[in-house]
């Protein structure tokens, strides 16, 4: 088995003793290689990112404070040493070397072009983006549209202090801090989920195609932008390999993945490209198991995965016994049961590069391109990677490791070994980031399918410092966009996030799931594992526990999912609903429902031993959080507040039985139907 940079190998004991290895530091490389913040609006509360692929479940409440606010999260860098053979040889921190921090982060999304769909993609060879904010045609007005936070550095144990502080034009923005921990790790913090318009522009207007998630006068605290650091040792200075950081949207649903993460699309490119070698074989647990898992997850965001990959489902790939089968692997020479089930398994997986837009094969979730049916596009709906699908196509003629193990893998970093560690903060920071779909995407969008953006594997390829983004003219086409030395060539402070939704929280209300009612409301979604669809609420969870509970109200509450968007479906008159909700999210979003990990309900085949439950903060009233308008009306008949208005129909993302009945829809390219 080769060792990959980058990517964790399957076993461990293969690291060469300490006593035998080259103790002379000679380079240093900072990790995770792409970190990810993301915004919460708590004043001073945050925690650390996942640094482990599978991290344990955190307690009750630690995603918010005391107030019910929500926390940011940090994004936290290392530093390691290597020799001269790119060995690691130790972590460097305050107590074996000097250590300067450096960041630079920007947004500059009102800067730059309109997000219409990615430009990647064969729908977008006739598309042409306008500037947003197009009617400020002076440069230094232009120049004023980008938040820059400015070149920080910090130094020391738990230092902080060291803020970014920018302008939308004549607007203070902060896009958050750096601080240092005990050991003098860096930890950077960002916004915290501030979107406004100083001159109280519409978030959305309903007439311009384009509007959606496009607001002109508006800004959000997101950015991002390199990372760097200065290292001597006793006095001897280190190369050190810089890295990136990106400040995102909140994670409502910390222990879930998406079938392919944004860490499965770059290690496939990277594969594809040979800049990385791949594993000789196959593991059932680390190459195939996640990818059936993560179908499974998602029971907990979304009702047609719950109902076909959740507890009792048809393919329940948490079942141990079920697992056991699909992890077995015949003796030479003895018939093989279940060869027909891992055929089947593998033969419901959408090819990659499908050629036709097919909805129905595995995953139900949305791609980069959103077509009128009956004759979608063939990227309708997402797949999974070439490096994903060759794995299942071993498992499935029975070339793979048998290697299933229920024990947990490393659920922190001081579990896994000094030499692994590196590769284990790279990919757990963008195993909890989306690839699917990119349209634009939560955390970051198409360039990152590109190879031009890296210098190597998950290193963003930098602009120098101090050199002027180059001016691509009042509108931007997929020539511009993929010609050599364009935007994909060089990044700066604010360069990946540019290409997202302004501001997000629109994008985040209003991408859902159930667009397409002919197929099915509940399956086909965007971004069930970052943005949920359908959830067990709170309110709905102690009633599937209370045993006093009748045993089919208790049923319902558990297999009859709530609304995740629900509070944000409010109708006013003379209003656009659109434009209501997409400020509503502005106003509210640390307050909507985070997934959880509660214990379910022990011995009892009809619900699992662990749920996943969404909590909601001050702003949402209980009664907005029931599955269904009779559990609401029961809890209002206890004394408990009213709801504050129509329930949408039932476990359907909609925000009226009117926008339900129009769906779908034929789009243009770059809409979707809304």
């Amino acid at each position: 088995m080769s060792i990959t940079p980058g990517h964790t190998t399957h076993h461990h004991g293969d690291t060469p003793s300490s006593s035998h290895k080259d103790q002379r530091i000679v380079s240093a490389a900072i990790h995770p290689a792409i970190g990810v913040a993301r915004v919460g609006n708590s004043e001073s509360e945050y925690f650390v990112g996942p640094q482990v692929t599978s991290p344990r479940p955190e307690p009750l409440g630690f995603y918010r404070d005391a107030q019910g606010a929500l926390k940011r999260q940090a994004a936290e860098f290392r530093i390691y040493g290597y020799n001269v053979a790119g060995e690691v040889v130790a972590e460097l921190t305050a107590e074996n070397a000097d250590i300067i921090w450096s960041a630079h982060v920007a947004n500059s999304k009102a800067q730059w072009y309109q997000w219409q769909l990615a430009m990647d993609i064969p729908e977008a060879a006739t598309v042409v983006l306008p500037l947003r904010n197009a009617k400020i045609t002076d440069p230094k007005a232009r120049t004023a549209l980008t938040i820059d936070g400015g070149l920080q550095s910090i130094s020391g144990p738990n230092q902080g202090g060291v803020e970014f502080n920018g302008q939308y034009e004549d607007t203070p923005v902060n896009l958050g801090e750096l601080r240092t921990d005990a050991q003098g790790r860096l930890l950077f913090l960002g916004g915290r989920g501030v979107s406004a318009s100083p001159e109280g522009t519409p978030i959305f207007i309903p007439g311009p195609n384009n509007s959606f998630i496009n607001a002109d006068g508006w800004y959000d605290d997101t950015s991002d932008g390199p990372v760097s650091a200065q290292v001597s040792i006793g006095g001897r200075s280190i190369p050190v390999e810089s890295a990136w950081v990106v400040t995102a949207p909140p994670n409502y649903a910390p222990q879930v993945k998406a079938v392919r993460t944004l860490y499965d699309l770059t290690y496939d490119l990277f594969i594809q490209a040979g800049w990385l070698t791949p594993n000789t074989t196959v593991s059932f647990r680390h190459d195939v198991y996640p990818i059936l898992q993560r179908l499974s997850g998602l029971q907990w965001v979304n009702q047609g995965f719950a109902t076909q990959f959740g507890h009792n489902g048809r393919y329940n790939f948490e079942d141990p016994v079920f697992i056991a089968q699909l992890a077995s692997k015949p003796a030479a020479g003895n018939y093989d049961l279940f060869a027909e089930t891992r055929r089947q398994i593998l033969n419901s997986f959408r090819l990659p590069d499908p050629a036709d837009g097919n909805v129905l094969p595995w995953p139900w979730i949305y791609g980069d391109f959103m077509s009128s049916v009956p004759n979608p596009s063939p990227r309708q709906n997402s797949a999974i990677t070439q490096t994903q699908y060759l794995a299942l196509s071993s498992w499935a003629a029975g070339a793979f490791e048998a290697d299933w193990s229920s024990e947990p893998p490393p659920g922190h970093l001081d579990s896994v070994p000094l030499a692994e560690q590196p590769a284990m903060l790279d990919r757990a920071a963008l195993d909890f980031c989306l690839a699917d779909a990119f349209h634009p995407g939560c955390e970051l969008t198409w360039p990152m399918r590109h190879l031009p953006l890296y210098a190597k594997p998950w290193r963003i390829r930098q602009r120098p410092a101090n050199s002027p983004q180059p001016d691509y003219g009042p509108t931007l086409d997929q020539t511009q966009a993929l010609a050599v030395g364009g935007p994909l060539y060089g990044q700066g402070p604010g360069d990946l996030n540019r290409w997202m939704g302004l501001p997000w929280q629109a994008d985040t209300a209003y991408c859902r799931g159930g667009y397409d009612q002919a197929y099915n409301p509940f399956t086909s979604t965007f971004w069930p594992a970052r943005v949920p669809n359908q959830v067990l609420s709170d309110t709905d969870y102690a009633l599937v526990i209370d045993p006093s509970v009748a045993p089919g109200q208790r049923l319902d509450a558990f297999v009859d999912r709530s609304n995740w968007n629900a509070p944000l479906d409010i109708n006013y008159p003379n209003k656009t609903p659109t434009a209501v909700q997409m400020q509503t999210m502005v106003d509210i979003f640390g307050s909507m429902g985070l997934l959880e990990v509660r214990q379910g309900v022990h011995g009892s085949p009809l619900y699992p031993d662990t749920m996943m439950v969404a909590s909601y903060g001050p702003a949402i009233p209980q009664a907005q959080t029931f599955a269904s308008a009779q559990l609401a009306a029961d809890f209002a008949a206890a004394g408990s507040p009213p709801s504050a208005g129509p329930r949408p129909p039932k476990g359907a993302n909609f925000s009226s039985q009117e926008e339900a009945l129009q769906a779908p829809r034929a789009v243009k390219p770059g809409n979707r139907p809304i």
